[in-house]
């Protein structure tokens, strides 16, 4: 018997940093839901394209933490940073959403959501190269003064 994945029709999506609500409130809800449906002639979002959006963001957040620095991944953010983590999850998951239907970056919308993109990553690189995410470490930090 062949195996066969039912798409998600409805609810939302969610990952491990960000969910569906959370895209739309980076961008809009109404701009989710055109970018994220590939059939023109359905208006409501497509929750499954918005699930692999999350999946797709969770894995460069994660693989630009998992062998650099003294983080555990997947991240644990911690305090305040779990905002910065969640929108650098909607930033990833909503330009993907968006150049899934084609690159426009010639428009101002599109020229905006690449430079985004770009502020993004950059941030979480200057974060993790400088150890300055507050998040779970993969060794415990030293609590007094260090003798060589």
């Amino acid at each position: 018997m062949p195996i066969t994945a039912t798409p998600i029709n409805s609810g939302s999506a969610a990952g491990i940093y960000a969910a569906q609500s959370d895209i739309e409130s980076q961008f809009g809800v109404n701009n989710v839901a055109a970018w994220s449906q590939l059939d023109n002639t359905q208006t409501s979002a497509d929750v499954s394209r918005i699930q692999q959006s999350l999946d797709y963001a969770d894995g460069r957040i994660i693989s630009a933490f998992a062998n650099f620095g003294n983080y555990v991944t997947p991240l644990a953010p911690l305090g305040t940073d779990i905002a910065l983590v969640t929108r650098w999850a909607a930033v990833i998951a909503g330009a993907w959403l968006y150049q899934s239907r084609g690159l426009r970056d010639d428009d101002p919308q599109g020229d905006h959501i690449a430079q985004l993109q770009k502020q993004v990553e950059g941030e979480m690189l200057r974060y993790r190269g400088n150890e300055k995410l507050n998040a779970a470490r993969r060794w415990p930090a030293a609590t007094g003064p260090i003798g060589y």
